[in-house]
């Protein structure tokens, strides 16, 4: 019995020579060791088993397959880094880049480590485009739309990410503590915040390449890894308040090691709640009871400077930290920077000190001038860093913008050429001038060359087409064709009026429709014809351009319909409680069927009901064997309460009108 039991343990013998079978072995370890020889060697030393005497593995088998899957995954990531930097450089390559004046065309990075290297030195400032955005990117942003359900941040090189209620903080992550209408008391437009990208999703609503941004501001993806033993005095670190105490607060830094104390008398006068997001000052660090004591400031965290602290990692650069550093050399469109001993990071040229950079700007820039600027993004899976100079930046305030999107201005001064890129022009705005940039795309509807067709000093008529709100940047057009049109921004759509659209999408719960380059709607399922259907009609196409009746247009989110009564309705449109003045004939569609009567919406949002007495229905005949949801309807007000939202409506009207 005990034979048996060994036996179960021990490998069963082989009717084969000893030695035959070792060197098969050694055989096979030869070939083993040369794979582990191309491994790094965190990954050989994990993977490696050790045998103590019996021959027994130290690992279960359980265990033994989680390590060797962490391996081959470690593995994969550094073969795909090395893949993704040697494509860029082959890609350059064949485009045989020379760099004509700054940009020279580039979307992808101007890298230190790639084809944006001139001899040891770098060619190119590392910037944030469609193309290189990546997950695990930490991005400083500013905040420019709060939703009920999500954030909308504006990101460097005007990109605009999404930041979904779960991913706001840690305290709401499993959505049990959810409270609606959390985001806006937390959160406030305008606000700076340091986030980072979980998500690229490509967009198929979209014709170009892009890409939707997904991000989170929890602070345990912020700080994965932070320990206490990293934190040292006059750190400045992003904390959320967890709860609110008589003396202070409690401060949550996404960490379950340690937690922060702020108290109320240094909480700089500012009202705070709980979920608020806070940028702190370690001010001293309890060990025993692993709490740190900080303290707030408005006035004082425009102004500090992070400390060259001894040991710090690429993983506590966090975007929004404030360091002093000093210009290391120039580059084509802008400057590398060092900073914090043995970093160094690279500035474009729409985050220089002036706002409004001529063609001599490198002049302002000499080698070893001192300067503050504060980190704008970090990748640390190339280690790539951006910095801002930007003198609101600098201060901790987002840049005030005083145009608006669709605004047209005739005498904006042209400051820079930049070669076959775009130009940099000045915007005669009030109270105060705006930088404004037209890529070359925009110059003219035909193609024109810039640097005969323009000089600095010259004038041009300027239409606005966006903004990038973190860089206080304009982003413009010359184009005749620009000036013309009735719609150009959501601002000129008006609800009932009629459009033409493009399909560029349909998805089972309606079509997405383009109504101008930036502006785009949804038609319903339920407005995509007379009756209500089960899948979306034949007619929409992608690609095919159809006449639509706008529904209405809130905080943005445009709803079209192609119903072909309402399309071709010449009644009066009836938008607004206040325009139902008693006698008004117009078309609207039934939303429920009661057998007191039906409800009767009309365009953005209004609601009428009509009774039963005024359906025009004989004795005994039920209301939902005339009338069906969705049926357009020819009705007529016949009283209406604009203070109670009320109306009453009769389709008993007159045959005319």
């Amino acid at each position: 019995m005990k034979y048996q039991k060994k036996k179960s343990m021990v490998a069963p013998k082989i009717s084969k020579p000893f030695k035959a079978v070792k060197k098969a072995q050694v055989k096979s370890r030869s070939k083993l060791n040369g794979v582990l020889n191309k491994l790094p060697s965190s990954i050989i030393q994990d993977d490696e088993p050790e045998f103590p005497r019996g021959g027994r593995n130290l690992l279960s088998m359980k265990e033994e397959a989680n390590a060797r899957a962490e391996a081959e995954a470690e593995f994969e990531k550094d073969q795909r880094l090395k893949s993704r930097l040697k494509n860029t450089l082959k890609k350059r390559k064949m485009k045989k880049v020379r760099g004509e004046g700054f940009g020279a065309g580039e979307d992808e990075w101007g890298s230190l480590f790639d084809a944006g290297i001139r001899g040891k030195l770098a060619r190119l400032a590392n910037r944030i485009t469609w193309k290189n955005i990546s997950p695990g990117m930490k991005l400083w942003g500013v905040i420019i739309e709060l939703n009920p359900k999500d954030v909308v941040i504006s990101l460097p090189g005007g990109l605009r990410g999404f930041v979904h209620a779960e991913d706001a903080s840690d305290m709401y992550a499993d959505g049990q503590d959810m409270v609606p209408g959390l985001l806006p008391k937390c959160f406030d437009v305008g606000q700076l915040v340091a986030c980072v990208v979980l998500q690229c999703e490509d967009d198929r609503r979209e014709e170009r390449e892009r890409k939707r941004i997904l991000l989170s501001l929890r602070l345990s993806v912020l700080y994965k890894g932070l320990s206490l033993e990293a934190v040292q005095d006059g750190m400045v670190l992003t904390a959320q308040v967890k709860s609110v105490e008589d003396h202070g607060y409690i401060l949550h830094f996404g960490v379950p090691s340690f937690r922060g104390f702020l108290p109320r008398i240094n909480n700089g006068g500012v009202q705070i709640c709980r979920g608020q997001l806070l940028q702190c000052v370690v001010k001293s660090i309890d060990t025993v009871r692993a709490v740190v004591y900080t303290d707030f400031c408005p006035d004082l965290m425009s102004s500090y400077v992070c400390k060259d602290l001894k040991g710090i990692s690429i993983d506590l650069l966090v975007p929004g930290m404030m360091v002093d550093a000093q210009v290391h050399s120039q580059l084509d469109n802008g400057i590398m920077l060092s900073f914090l001993t043995y970093f160094t990071g690279t500035v474009d040229v729409f985050h220089l000190q002036n706002p409004f950079p001529t063609e001599n700007w490198k002049n302002d820039y000499t080698l070893h001038k001192k300067v503050n600027a504060r980190i704008l993004f970090v990748d640390p899976s190339t280690r790539a860093v951006g910095l801002t100079m930007n003198p609101y930046l600098v201060q901790y305030k987002t840049p005030p913008m005083h145009v608006e999107t669709g605004e047209i201005y005739d005498n904006s001064h042209v400051l820079r050429i930049d070669g076959k890129y775009g130009l940099l022009l000045n915007i005669p705005s009030s109270p105060e001038h705006t930088p404004a940039y037209v890529h070359q795309s925009d110059v003219a509807d035909e193609e024109v060359n810039l640097l005969k067709k323009f000089k600095v000093g010259d004038l041009a008529r300027l239409r606005v087409l966006g903004i990038r709100n973190l860089e206080g940047l304009a982003i413009g057009t010359l184009k005749i064709s620009a000036f013309g049109g009735d719609i150009f921004t959501h601002s000129d759509i008006k609800p009932g009026m009629l459009v033409k659209a493009k399909v560029i999408a349909v998805e089972p719960f309606g079509a997405l429709v383009q109504l101008a380059s930036s502006i785009k709607a949804l038609c319903p399922l339920r407005h995509m014809s007379e009756f209500a259907r089960v899948k979306p009609s034949k007619k929409f196409q992608i690609g095919a351009e159809l006449l639509f009746r706008v529904l209405g247009c809130k905080s943005k989110r445009i709803t079209v319909t192609h119903k072909r009564n309402l399309v071709k309705s010449k009644l009066e449109v009836l938008a607004s409680y206040a325009d139902a003045v008693e006698g008004l004939v117009t078309h609207g569609w039934i939303t429920k069927v009661e057998k007191h009567g039906c409800y009767v919406k009309f365009y953005n949002g209004v609601t009428g009901f009509a009774p039963r007495s005024e359906l025009g229905l004989e004795p005994g005949i039920e209301t939902n064997t005339v009338y069906h949801v969705e049926q357009v309807v020819r009705c007529r007000v016949t009283s209406s309460v604009p203070g109670s939202r009320k109306i009453s409506v009769s389709f008993y009207c007159p045959l005319k009108g």
